[in-house]
């Protein structure tokens, strides 16, 4: 068993990946990552498939469209990982360094902030697995109160005519076992994001405590043994935060890029149907997305908020009491936690809430724009 399968933080999303071989993939297990992602490639390609015929009916195109994007973000995720294996499991092993070095400190404020950020992954593990299992179950539920024949993922495979028996029921029990696989493919990288955002907060939250412990020290050569301590431990978070960056930042760049353009169509389709169980399920799917991006970027933004807490906890130092050398080294260091630590999206945009608001304004702007044209 992998040393970080012993870690509650990232525990049950790394068993997931691991027992799939998307992490750690062994001479023995290896076929399972295709056994687990090749099923959901060929629906996401039947689906494309399916949509191409649905040009003429806009609201069916968009809901499809909708539907199409979220298995192919799911894939995107599950196939950066597979490709990204090595730097996933090296940040891990970082991660685990990190985590035991925090374990092991014998401070009941450290070990209560470590408990706080632990349960904290935890409840969004698991809500984030039954949310998104129950999401899809009511995607496949929804079918059933349509009047024609239709799949709960549309999809096409010329020449077959999916609509008649027994074609149409054997490929709506191959997409029965969907709101398991998905949901193991779709959610992991979510809740390894708000993991890792909420160590690295954590980590903020442990140096600011151990600058604060330096006032209550009166023997000066003492001091700067714990300032020089402070400093290679905000060294290690910042390293760690870069490591994080370098591993999402390209897909969170391209899933605010997708999410953002399928909102728009989605509001876009509810001012087009007059069906109440499409209206419902087309507010579901918008929740959704918003709730992961809200994931992602209020996650990343308590990281900028903890660089500052640190930046003020710098400051704090009763540095007027100290000596020159103290101060000169203190105020280097004041001067490198200006620069907040941030998770980037494409590595140009900050992932802050500031930056989810410009999202959801740009989004909305895109709607406004789309049905003026439409209704002129």
């Amino acid at each position: 068993m992998c040393e970080n399968e012993d870690i509650a933080l990232v525990a049950i999303n790394v068993r997931i990946w691991r027992y799939f071989a998307v992490l750690y993939p062994t001479a023995q297990s290896n076929w399972r990552k295709y056994a687990f992602v090749l099923p959901v490639c060929a629906m996401n390609v039947m689906q494309l498939l399916y949509l191409l015929k649905m040009w003429g009916d806009l609201p069916a195109f968009i809901l499809n469209l909708f539907f199409l994007s979220a298995i192919f973000n799911a894939l995107m995720r599950t196939w950066l990982a597979v490709w990204k294996h090595q730097e996933f499991e090296r940040f891990l092993a970082t991660l685990t360094h990190l985590y035991r070095q925090i374990e092991a400190s014998g401070d009941e404020y450290i070990q209560r902030i470590l408990r706080e950020t632990v349960r904290e992954a935890r409840r969004v593990a698991v809500f984030n697995l039954s949310a998104s299992f129950l999401d899809i179950t009511g995607a496949l539920i929804f079918t059933l109160f349509r009047q024609q024949r239709v799949h709960p993922f549309g999809i096409a495979l010329p020449p077959l005519d999916m609509q008649r028996s027994p074609v149409y029921e054997i490929f709506y029990l191959l997409q029965i076992p969907t709101p398991v696989v998905l949901s193991m493919m779709y959610m992991p990288f979510v809740s390894l994001f708000a993991a890792f955002a909420l160590f690295g907060k954590a980590m903020l939250q442990v140096l600011a405590y151990k600058l604060s412990c330096i006032a209550g020290v009166k023997e000066e050569q003492q001091r700067y043994q714990m300032l020089a301590a402070c400093i290679r431990y905000h060294i290690s978070i910042i390293s760690y935060v870069k490591e994080f960056n370098t591993l999402v930042t390209f897909l969170v760049g391209a899933e605010a890029i997708i999410f953002g353009s399928i909102i728009c169509l989605l509001l876009f389709c509810l001012n087009i149907i007059s069906s109440h169980i499409q209206m419902i399920s087309i507010v579901m799917y918008i929740a959704t997305m918003l709730y992961v991006l809200f994931t992602y970027y209020n996650r990343a933004n308590e990281l900028v908020i903890g660089s500052a807490v640190v930046s003020q906890a710098v400051y704090n130092v009763p540095w007027y009491e100290c000596g020159m050398r103290f101060r000169k080294t203190l105020l280097i260091f004041l001067m490198q936690t200006q620069r907040p630590l941030e998770i980037r999206a494409g590595n140009v945009y900050p992932m802050t809430l500031a930056m989810f608001q410009s999202l959801l304004n740009a989004s909305y702007s895109y709607f406004t724009t789309l049905r003026g044209v439409t209704n002129k």
